[in-house]
């Protein structure tokens, strides 16, 4: 610009969510985060979310402040020690924000004149903000449906589904099966055998995915906590990734972008350790004796993995003195092997069955672990030849993740490729389009 700084015009992918609403709420969030949590997120310059005659671009758009600062992916594996904790020490203190803003239902955040039929306002829970704020809240802002693209991808975004906003847990979690029941009882296609892509029967056959997503649906209700305070709706940051963080010389956060879809959502199915601090290698706080002794590539590593251990500590202590709730969360009994099936069943026809099945088997298998369901018959039961036959069913999914291993760095599984690696991405893409459309034209 002409005074020397720079900005960030965005256009939104149309794979990104919902026309209009997908802008509405990032704007809406970013906004909030920053000038009622003062979250170190971009300051929004200009934007409109409608294409009609108020919008001389003819496209959705966001202008935004360039992130200031260094990514955290560019200098993170150079930064010493001291700088690495000064950024998880700034994470906590984000977290601590999020924290302080309990929400009444579950969902999008909007502009209130922004917002879509069925959205309520945000009545802010607590006594963390003043009178004040919260009565500005909620004449501003509203919780409406989720723009997560899960909701709205393919076929869905024609349906009559329910999109939140939720008043419950349950709710919510026995939407995601019902959304893909409805799905793939209308427009799910099975592949040709021959594809490559080609797993298993059971994940070709539309009616056993119905059946394990019944399944899924009559053990939902046990799958959340019976405590209330972990299931409170909080807005989220879920992938503090290296590359949505920016930093100082010192390692304080300047900036945390990539807010697009965040929604209010129950903190027990939210509330994760950061990417980039989570750690699951050999736990080491301190370097041998001997350390000077080894030759550079095992001193190199050793130093990697005492770091790592010591960041992850260190959050975890920090997140129990200044973060309670979260720290219930991340050491809530059986909470990863409660909230996988959640977090698998909203994709078993456009990515695995298997996910969802082997969770739902290990609940089946824990069941008597659960505290919260004592005394309780498990709802679901998998005869021993289902278990069997679940596990012949691995070895083409192995395959797959295979193909997919290899395709690691050159093609995501949603399509996302590097500059680097698009020629080859698209030669790779081509070959298999061509096998669709041979499939296609054969089975026609």
């Amino acid at each position: 610009m002409d005074n020397g700084k720079t900005v960030i015009a965005r256009i939104p992918n149309p794979n990104a969510g919902p026309e209009v609403l997908t802008t509405a709420s990032e704007v809406a969030t970013m906004n909030f985060l920053r000038n009622i949590l003062h979250i170190p997120v971009p300051q929004v310059l200009a934007w409109n979310s409608a294409v009609d005659s108020t919008n001389s671009v003819g496209a959705e758009y966001i202008v935004m402040e360039h992130a200031p600062g260094s990514n955290l992916a560019d200098v993170w594996t150079d930064m010493d020690l001291e700088c690495k904790v000064q950024t998880m020490k700034d994470i906590v203190t984000v977290q601590e924000k999020l924290l302080t803003m309990k929400l009444p239902l579950y969902g999008c955040l909007y502009y209130k004149n922004d917002a879509p039929p069925g959205s309520q306002p945000a009545i802010v829970e607590g006594d963390s903000f003043s009178h004040e704020v919260r009565q500005n809240i909620a004449e501003s802002f509203s919780i409406g449906p989720v723009v997560d693209t899960a909701f709205w991808s393919n076929e869905r975004g024609n349906m009559v589904i329910d999109r939140g906003p939720w008043t419950s847990a349950v709710d919510y979690i026995q939407a995601l099966a019902k959304r893909e029941v409805s799905w793939i009882k209308k427009h799910a296609k099975p592949r040709s055998p021959d594809d490559p892509l080609f797993t298993s029967h059971s994940q070709n056959d539309p009616t056993q995915h119905i059946s394990l997503l019944q399944r899924y649906l009559s053990i939902s209700p046990h799958l959340i906590p019976q405590d209330e305070d972990i299931l409170g709706s909080f807005l989220w940051h879920t992938d503090l990734r290296t590359p949505n963080i920016f930093v100082d010389n010192s390692g304080h956060i300047t900036s945390i972008i990539d807010w697009q879809s965040t929604w209010a959502g129950p903190l027990f199915l939210q509330g994760r350790h950061p990417h980039f601090l989570d750690y699951n290698g050999d736990f080491i706080l301190k370097l041998p004796k001997n350390i000077k002794q080894l030759d550079p590539d095992t001193q190199r590593d050793l130093k990697e993995k005492v770091a790592s251990s010591i960041l992850l500590y260190l959050y975890e202590k920090y997140t129990a003195k200044r973060n309670p709730l979260l720290d219930k969360v991340l050491r809530y009994p059986n909470g990863k092997t409660l909230s996988h099936p959640i977090h698998f069943v909203g994709n078993t026809w456009d990515e695995d069955i298997l996910p969802l099945r082997e969770s739902l088997i290990r609940i089946q298998k824990n069941w008597a672990t659960f505290d919260h369901v004592k005394d309780r018959k498990c709802p679901i039961n998998f005869t021993p030849e289902e278990i069997h036959n679940h596990y012949a069913d691995s070895e083409g999914w192995n395959e797959v993740q295979d193909f997919w291993d290899a395709m690691s760095g050159i093609l995501s599984r949603d399509g996302w490729t590097s500059h680097e690696t698009y020629d080859q991405a698209v030669s790779i893409y081509s070959q298999i389009q061509a096998f669709h459309d041979e499939q296609t034209f054969s089975d026609g």
